[in-house]
């Protein structure tokens, strides 16, 4: 028999575990002293900006009832940004 056939053998005959538990604990570290808020960057208020632009002009070109109320929350939330 070859060291590689007896590794094999080997870990075959190990006996399993015979307790088996129901309840298992996991802890979870969040690192949230790393999260930080800021203030809106100037970049952000320029993208809500071209954001609302582009629905403005979708909902002038394309026929969809979902549309207005689209432009309607990106000019809100760029008038919040600016």
């Amino acid at each position: 028999m070859t060291a590689q056939e007896n590794a094999g053998t080997a870990r075959r005959t190990l006996p399993a575990s015979a307790v088996v538990t129901p309840l298992t604990k996991v802890n979870l570290a969040l690192p949230f002293s790393k999260i930080t808020v800021g203030e809106p960057t100037k970049e952000l208020a320029e993208l809500a900006s071209v954001v609302a632009a582009l629905a403005a002009v979708l909902e002038r070109t394309a026929d969809d009832p979902f549309l207005p109320a689209l432009r309607k929350r990106a000019e809100a939330l760029a008038g919040r940004l600016r």
